[in-house]
C-alpha cells in the first residue's frame, strides 16, 4: 500500500478552499445510490479513504449518520472542515484501510470511492476485507474504480507484476499506483461476492454496490 507520507504530501498541496468548492454538488446529492441505500435502510455509513469528503458530504446531508476516515491527516481535515461548512459534525480521523480500528460489523454502509484502484491487487484484497469485516451482516458496501483514460497509460511508469502502473518520479504523479480496471477486471476482483448494482457514472468511475 501507498504510505501514509505518500497521501499526506499529496493532500498537503491541495488548497483547501478549492476542496470545499468541490464538495458543494455533493450537498444534498440526488442519486439513485442514496434510494438504494435507503431502501436497504441503510443508516450508519462510513466514507473509507474519504479524501475531500464528497460521499460524507452526500450521505451526511441526505441524513445518514457518517463516520469517515483517510490515511491521511490532512484530508481527514479538510473532510471535517468542509461537512462544518454545513453545519454538520461527524466522526473523521485518520487511519489505514487496511487497519481502520473499529470494531466488527459496526457499519450498516460503508463507501470506498476510487481507492482500491490506487492499491496493489493483494493490498485492495486486503482492503475489501477489512471492509467486510467492519459492514454488518445484510450491509451495503460502495465501490468505485476509475475508468482508466489514454493519459493514464501514456504518462510514464512501471508496470508492476500484478498489473498496476506505479508512475515515475519525472511524472506530476511521482511513486503513485494505479490499477487500471475494466468491467472484466472488476468482475474477477469481486468474484464471490454479491453485486447488486453496477453504473459508470460521468466522470467515469465504476460503481458496484456489493450486499455482505
Amino acid at each position: 500500500m501507498q504510505s501514509k507520507d505518500f497521501w499526506e504530501s499529496c493532500w498537503q498541496s491541495e488548497n483547501p478552499e478549492a476542496m470545499y468548492a468541490c464538495q458543494d454538488s455533493y450537498y444534498r446529492w440526488e442519486d439513485g445510490i442514496i434510494d438504494i441505500f435507503r431502501a436497504h435502510r441503510i443508516e450508519k455509513v462510513c466514507d473509507a479513504a474519504c479524501g475531500f469528503g464528497a460521499y460524507s458530504l452526500a450521505f451526511a446531508s441526505n441524513g445518514f449518520q457518517v463516520t469517515s476516515f483517510d490515511i491521511s491527516p490532512s484530508a481527514a481535515e479538510i473532510t471535517r472542515q468542509g461537512l462544518e461548512r454545513y453545519g454538520i459534525t461527524a466522526d473523521v480521523k485518520a487511519a489505514s484501510i487496511l487497519s481502520t480500528g473499529y470494531g466488527d460489523e459496526v457499519f450498516d454502509g460503508v463507501v470506498a470511492g476510487s481507492v482500491l484502484d490506487h492499491m496493489t491487487v493483494a493490498d485492495a484484497q486486503k482492503a475489501l476485507s477489512e471492509l467486510y469485516r467492519i459492514t454488518k451482516p445484510g450491509g451495503l458496501l460502495l465501490v468505485s474504480f476509475d475508468t482508466a483514460e489514454e493519459s493514464d497509460l501514456e504518462m510514464a511508469h512501471e508496470h508492476l507484476s500484478d498489473g498496476s502502473l506505479r508512475y515515475a518520479e519525472s511524472t506530476p504523479r511521482a511513486g503513485m499506483i494505479f490499477h487500471p480496471y475494466d468491467r472484466d477486471g472488476i468482475v474477477s476482483f469481486l468474484k464471490g461476492k454479491t453485486v447488486i448494482y453496477e453504473q459508470t457514472n460521468r466522470k467515469g468511475e465504476q460503481i458496484r454496490i456489493l450486499r455482505k
